[in-house]
Parts: structure tokens; C-alpha cells; sequence
């Protein structure tokens, strides 16, 4: 072997060595007897927690002895801790009933004992039982509680883990990809810095879900195979059982059928060690659909058959709508018409009853597939109509560019902590520690190696695309962004916004950084400036002017060539108080500004700026869409011009109920608003008013 290659497999041979504090808990079968019953009842709480994901009913034993200690001797922090550990033990051993007990004994104690982190965590236990019982919407809730609660805190390891959860349910159950994306980027941004890597595993491997519900298969499966590298290094059993189920899964995706079986298999065998019958079912389940693709529908049957009556008796709802679907596809295969339309209804009620879009979804379209075998065109088209209109709710026309701009923002934002490279550097600090852990580890080197030389071809077709994308969403004259930029990013700023009001409203605060405020600046006279100065004359001037529009925005603002001499100024995240200030600071930096042409002609422009906040009505997200205040503040832009140019004017709103509906509205509407006391006109000329208009 060259030296320089022996050199790189040493290297990733001590990469591959996970430091101590990441390792399986290698912890001893008790604490010793010499301890003391306060020290005793802290190490078995800390049991519990090494052992409640991949040994359960070792994590259970020692917490009933811990618990009995705490009865003795109280340690609310310790108590509390392993009530909510024991909770998500019987939560692995699909015991929900025992779990959702230890969750909400932990709630109560956690409460009355002021402990606020143990209050999340409980919470947090909650929300993942609603979620794996088919209940996504209360899911949301609890999640959403326990957020709350984090942020107050300021852990960012829990806040990760809260936007973790919520991301999986809206990628699973909820059928919502951008809203996905973003929780689950949002929670590797805080990960990464942390340099947790069995945390940033986690987040791999949701990112990887994500895509893989996008139908990004290759995305995807980098995602997965990223994520497995890590997961087995770890030594955790669960979640390596996890990531190869997802890989099955792409496999499957792909049609490549046979080759999904291996991954499926290993999966299973691993969950039976574990004891998650859930986990269990779900696994059965994957070998049945595989079995079914490869026209096994013997084995398929078996399977799909376990894989009901286990989730049957843990009561997963998601997983019997998936069972029943697979069931009733066995039953087509084998011609029995009937019999399979009857258990494609069954799975469609579940489904609509739990409710899962995306569940939902599959059902309709099985439905319209085995009426349509029946020979029912009528009730095959209608249950299409469904499906379709289902579809076309998931999988719109912006879903994929906004996903697109998501990982974009994410790559740019966070390059310089990606994964790869801070193992790369975590090895260094590491390698003089981990040499006699070499041999022990050679089998994960091999995949690390051949997941890095994945990941680097992988990142240099990515860095191309992204190249290419960046390209697309930049005006080509001015380099300010463009209109798809803004199509592709808004809807992540304004979930964010919503969301920060909702925290700040939960909290009793004033929202003063939550604001998206729209300006539009129209250039005054620009034909006048074409018609006497030359159009090269007119493009320097947009050029130049795109940078003092810049300079007189904050770094975390967006300046969009809206179209010819329009720009949209987007304030990101600011305060609506603050509106009418810097439309005043955008419009002095157009009027201070001089261009000086070939010859040494002086060219200046003035411009007039409109501009309105989302949410427009502070508290009620839902008044206005952000594309009708983008319409306000266009109307904005002609009060301005009213004025007699070089002026600004926003929309706020009046005393009265605001409009509900003003994206066509004419400028007759809008007067008749003001009049009204729906809307109310700011300026910089306070003399505008109705009758002025």
C-alpha cells in the first residue's frame, strides 16, 4: 500500500474511534453498595438514561429501585429525571398507557419542584407518545409546549431536540416538507457548534427523511449513509436499526427491490434486541412491501400479517394504515378484488380519522387503483380526484424550490461547520489518545472512507448545482437578488416571523423582533433619465443605486430587483415601530446619492417608497397573506408618488377591521378603507388623508 494511502486509512482509522463521551454507555450492572443511598438513587438515575433506548427493562429495573430511594431520601432534580427516562423506556417497549404515567408523574413533580428542564423533557416524552400513537396534531402541540419552555431555559441542545421532533412529525405525519426543512435545519445550525454527534446523526438522518419524501432518493440516501457511519460508531443499536430502515426504504423508492431486503433484515434483527415492538412492526412491514415488489406475495403476506397484529396491540394508528395498505396491495396482486378494496376503506378511515395527509394520500390512490381493477371507472376516477387534489397540496408548484432555498441559506449560512469537517478535526485533537483503538475500529474506517470519498464527489455535483441556483435567483445587471429568490426564501422568513410572535404572545412579551416589513422603492422618472441620458446611463444608475440601497439596510435584510426600476427592501425580523424610519433612511440615500456619468455629467434620482408589515395585524398571522402586504405597500408606492414624488407612505392598520381581502384591490378600495378607518395611511407628508387621495 503507498504510504499516503496507508497515512489516510490511519487517519480515518482514528476518526472512526468515537471519544469516550460518545461511546455506548459502557456503565457497570449496578452502582457499588458502598455508595451512599443519595449517591445511589443519582448513579441509577443515570442508568436509566444510558440504558433506556437499546436495554429497556435494564433501564426499568433500575429505575424502580431508584425510585424507591427518592421515596426515602428526596432528590427532585434525580426524581424527576427518572421518571422521564422511564418513560420513554416503556415508550420503547410500546408500552404506552405505562408510559404516558411516568411522563405526566414527571410533569407534576417537575412542576411543583420548579424544575424546568425535567418540565420539557416530560413534555417532550408526551409529544413523541402522541406522535407514535397517530396523534400528529396533538404531537405539534406538546412539542410546541416544550419549545417553549427550552427557550425560556436557553439549552440548545434541548431546543434542538424540540425542533427535531417537530420537524419528524411534519415530514411523517403532516405531510409539510418546507416546514420540515426548516425545524430540522434550524436544530442542526444549534447542533453543530455543540459538536454532538450523535445529536448531528439525528439530524442527518431527518434531513435524509425529508428528501426522501421529496423523492431526492440520491440526496437522500447521502443523507442516510452520512448518518449510519456516525450511529455505528456510537454503538447505538435503536438508531443504527433506524438509518438502515430508511435506507431499505430508498431502495425501495428507487424499484431496486432486492437490494432493499439486506438493510430491512439487519433492521429487524436489531430491533428484536432492542424489544421496540413498534420498531418491530415497522420492520416486518418494510420486508413485506419488498417481498410484494419482488412478486413474493407468500412471504409478503406473513409479513405484512405479523407486522398488523404486533401494531395492533401497541396501538400505532400510522403503522396499521401502512400495514393495511400493504395488505390490500397482496390481495390485489392475488386477484381478490373485493377483499382488498374492503382493507384499502379500512386503511383510508384510519387514515382521515388520525389525521395524516400523507397517509391519507397513498390510501386514495390505492382505492382508485383496485376500484379501477374492479371495474368502477366512476368511483376509481373520484377517488382519484381525491388523491390528486391531496397531492397537489403536498407536492406544489414552490415546494421544491423552497426546499431548494432552504439547503441553500443552510450551505451558506454554516459551511464551515459541516459535518465532515468537524470530524476532521475533532480526529486531530483525538488521534495521540485513540491509536491502540485502530484495529478495533478498522471495519468503520472502510466506511468512513468510502462514505468521505462519496461525500466529497457528492459535494463538488452539489457545489455546481448550487452555483447554478445561485445564478438563477440573481438579477444579472444589479446582482441583487430577484424575484425567484424572494419566492423560494419567503415562506421560511414568514413561518419564522409567525412563530416568534406565537412565542412572544406565550411569554407576555412585546414582539419587537419579529416583524417583516415590505418596501417598495420606484426609481422617480427613470424614462425621463433613459430618454435624456441613454440607457447605459440608466443601468450604471440601477447598479450604483442597488448598493445604496444595500448600505442603508441591515446585513440581514433583502434587496430584490423587482422588475425594471422597482426594488423590494425586505426588513427581516425587525420591529414595526421602526418602519417609518428607515423608509426615510432608504429614501435620503437614494436623494444623497450622485452618479457621475462619462464626461463628467452629474446624474441623481429621488425615488417614492411604499411599504407595509406582516403580520399586518400584530397577533392575527392569518389577517393578510404576505403577497397582499407586498400589495399594500405597492399601493403605498402611488400614495408616495401623490405626494408629489420623493416621499414614502405606509399601510397600517386602522381602528376599524382591517380588509380581508386587498391583492386585486383598486386604488378606489384602498381610499375608501382609510375613509372607512380600516386602514390608516402613514408619510412622510402627514397631510395625505383620504380626501387628499
Amino acid at each position: 500500500m503507498p504510504s499516503l494511502l496507508r497515512q489516510t486509512v490511519a487517519l480515518l482509522l482514528a476518526v472512526a474511534a468515537p471519544p469516550p463521551r460518545a461511546q455506548a454507555p459502557a456503565a457497570p450492572d449496578a452502582p457499588p453498595p458502598a455508595l451512599s443511598d443519595a449517591a445511589r438513587g443519582r448513579a441509577l438515575a443515570r442508568l436509566v438514561d444510558a440504558y433506556k433506548g437499546d436495554e429497556p427493562a435494564r433501564a426499568l429495573a433500575y429505575g424502580a429501585e431508584a425510585l424507591r430511594i427518592f421515596a426515602r431520601m428526596p432528590d427532585d432534580s434525580a426524581h424527576v429525571a427518572t421518571l422521564d427516562e422511564m418513560a420513554w423506556a416503556y415508550m420503547t417497549l410500546a408500552q404506552y398507557d405505562s408510559a404516558v404515567a411516568y411522563a405526566e408523574r414527571g410533569r407534576r413533580l417537575a412542576e411543583r419542584a420548579g424544575q424546568r428542564p425535567g418540565l420539557a423533557r416530560a413534555i417532550s416524552n408526551l409529544g413523541t407518545i402522541a406522535q407514535r400513537r397517530g396523534d400528529p396534531l396533538r404531537a405539534v402541540e406538546l412539542f410546541e409546549e416544550a419549545l417553549v419552555v427550552q427557550r425560556e431555559i436557553g439549552a440548545p441542545r434541548e431546543i434542538a431536540n424540540s425542533l427535531n421532533n417537530l420537524g419528524f412529525v411534519y415530514s411523517t405525519d403532516l405531510a409539510e416538507y418546507g416546514v420540515a426543512l426548516d425545524y430540522h435545519l434550524e436544530a442542526r445550525r444549534l447542533r453543530d457548534p455543540l459538536r454532538d454527534t450523535a445529536a448531528i446523526a439525528l439530524s442527518l438522518n431527518n434531513i435524509g427523511i425529508v428528501y426522501g419524501r421529496l423523492r431526492q432518493y440520491d440526496l437522500a440516501l447521502a443523507y442516510f449513509d452520512s448518518a449510519l457511519v456516525l450511529r455505528r460508531a456510537q454503538g447505538s443499536t435503536a438508531r443504527v436499526a433506524a438509518t438502515l430502515s430508511n435506507i431499505g426504504d430508498m431502495y425501495q423508492e428507487r424499484g431496486a427491490y432486492a437490494r432493499a431486503l439486506a438493510p430491512h433484515r439487519e433492521s429487524l434483527r436489531l430491533r428484536r434486541q432492542v424489544g421496540d415492538r413498534s420498531a418491530i412492526a415497522l420492520a416486518h412491514r418494510n420486508l413485506g412491501v419488498a417481498y410484494l415488489a419482488l412478486g413474493q406475495l407468500d412471504s409478503a403476506h406473513a409479513e405484512l400479517t405479523e407486522a398488523l397484529r404486533i401494531g395492533d396491540e401497541v396501538g400505532d394508528r400510522g403503522l396499521a394504515v401502512r400495514n393495511l395498505l400493504g395488505l390490500a396491495a397482496v390481495e390485489r396482486a392475488r386477484g381478490r378484488l373485493a377483499t382488498a378494496e374492503a382493507t384499502t376503506r379500512r386503511a383510508l378511515a384510519v387514515a382521515e380519522a388520525m389525521p395524516s395527509r400523507e397517509l391519507a394520500r397513498q390510501a386514495w390512490e390505492a382505492l382508485a387503483a383496485v376500484q379501477e381493477a374492479r371495474g368502477a371507472p366512476a368511483a376509481a376516477l373520484a377517488s382519484y380526484k381525491r388523491f390528486k387534489a391531496l397531492s397537489d397540496s403536498i407536492f406544489d408548484d414552490n415546494t421544491s424550490r423552497r426546499v431548494a432555498g432552504l439547503e441553500r441559506r443552510f450551505s451558506e449560512e454554516r459551511r464551515e461547520h459541516e459535518l465532515a469537517h468537524a470530524q476532521r478535526q475533532e480526529a486531530l485533537a483525538l488521534l495521540a489518545a485513540e491509536r491502540r483503538a485502530v484495529q478495533r475500529n478498522g471495519v468503520i474506517a472502510i466506511g468512513l472512507l468510502v462514505g468521505l470519498v462519496g461525500l466529497a464527489r457528492y459535494r463538488r455535483r452539489a457545489e455546481r448545482a448550487r452555483m447554478a441556483e445561485e445564478l438563477s435567483m440573481t438579477d444579472a445587471l444589479t446582482g441583487a437578488r430577484n424575484r425567484r429568490f424572494l419566492q423560494q426564501t419567503i415562506a421560511m422568513d414568514v413561518a419564522a416571523s409567525v412563530r416568534r410572535h406565537r412565542v412572544a404572545a406565550e411569554r407576555g412579551l412585546p414582539a419587537d423582533d419579529a416583524d417583516l416589513v415590505f418596501y417598495l422603492v420606484d426609481l422617480d422618472h427613470f424614462k425621463r433619465i433613459n430618454d435624456e441620458h441613454g440607457h447605459a446611463a440608466g443601468d450604471r444608475l440601477l447598479v450604483e443605486l442597488t448598493r445604496v440601497l444595500q448600505a442603508a439596510s441591515r446585513e440581514s435584510d433583502v434587496v430584490v430587483r423587482w422588475g425594471g426600476e422597482e426594488f423590494l427592501v425586505l426588513g427581516r425580523f425587525t420591529d414595526r415601530e421602526q418602519a417609518a424610519q428607515q423608509a426615510e433612511r432608504l429614501r435620503a440615500a437614494v436623494e444623497a446619492h450622485t452618479t457621475v456619468l462619462e464626461g463628467g455629467r452629474v446624474l441623481r434620482a429621488t425615488c417614492s417608497i411604499g411599504y407595509a408589515v406582516f403580520p399586518f395585524v400584530s397577533g392575527d398571522p392569518d389577517a393578510l397573506a404576505w403577497e397582499e402586504v407586498v400589495s399594500l405597500a405597492d399601493h403605498g408606492t402611488y400614495a408616495a408618488k401623490r405626494l408629489g414624488r420623493n416621499a414614502w407612505a405606509g399601510y397600517v392598520p386602522g381602528d376599524g377591521a382591517p380588509p380581508t381581502h386587498v391583492l386585486h384591490a383598486t386604488q378606489r378600495q384602498i381610499d375608501g378603507w382609510v375613509a372607512e378607518g380600516r386602514l390608516r395611511c402613514e408619510s412622510s407628508d402627514e397631510r395625505l388623508t383620504a380626501v387628499d387621495a
